[in-house]
């Protein structure tokens, strides 16, 4: 059985024993078994020493001092890429959790309806820890690659420039960027110009001339490819049931 680290975030002790509960047992249904760690308010989990070492995070939005939202970003500044959960009634703020890049949004006053089938699916669809993206390599070695620590790939000549978030150097290997779309589109990779391959995951806004990303880096976007580039990062992140 798959073991996840997870952490529930909200004020009410009530509730989040509830889901708590709800949550492991729906994890559990699905091979996941849980060990969870429960904070009161953003300010203790953002102190936490095992921020960063979280797999899936459960944050309510409205708590008391800092919000839910801006402790996300605080966490993904620190470097924690743990899948985020908003589990909240605060539905007009919805679209302002979109610069954490969470997996998913579900209505507390709807946790018990919702949350099963959002933890089946995202049991479904998030790959399995260790499940490594192997590539040759451009000095002939194999490389393997985390699929959710890589940025962007760039096509450098008859390689491909591989950048994973928070390395000192890229990684080159040999591989068509076409034969890198087939293999990582279906896990959020985006084409935005005929060089790169995006992870939706970094990127932070589509503008007409380039994709900005969480990196601090901005890659070119093809003029004939922002439309679509803009409406498959939006059905991602509708996907993963920001609008449910």
């Amino acid at each position: 059985m798959e073991k996840l680290r997870t952490a529930f975030c909200d004020d009410d002790p009530v509730f989040r024993a509830l889901l708590r509960r709800a949550a492991e047992e729906a994890l559990g249904r699905a091979g996941i078994s849980a060990m969870s760690e429960e904070y009161g308010s953003a300010e203790a989990l953002a102190a936490a020493p095992e921020r960063n070492e979280f797999d899936l995070i459960f944050l309510d939005i409205d708590m008391p001092g800092q919000d839910g939202i801006l402790l996300g970003e605080r966490l993904r500044q620190s470097g924690c890429r743990a899948d985020i959960i908003y589990v909240s009634n605060m539905e007009e703020r919805v679209y302002e959790i979109f610069r954490v890049h969470p997996w998913s949004f579900v209505r507390k006053s709807r946790f018990a309806e919702e949350m099963p089938g959002v933890l089946a699916e995202y049991a479904r669809t998030r790959p399995a820890r260790g499940d490594q993206l192997l590539l040759p390599g451009a000095d002939g070695r194999i490389v393997a690659a985390e699929p959710e620590e890589l940025v962007y790939a760039e096509a450098v000549g008859k390689t491909q420039k591989l950048v994973f978030a928070g390395a000192a150097a890229p990684v080159m290997v040999r591989s068509s960027l076409r034969e890198l779309e087939e293999r990582l589109g279906p896990r959020g990779f985006i084409r935005v110009h005929k060089g790169f391959l995006v992870n939706y995951r970094f990127i932070r806004k589509i503008t007409s001339r380039c994709v900005l990303l969480d990196t601090g880096e901005d890659v070119p976007v093809g003029r004939d490819r922002v439309s679509a580039a803009r409406e498959q990062y939006l059905a991602l992140m509708k996907w993963r049931g920001l609008n449910g």
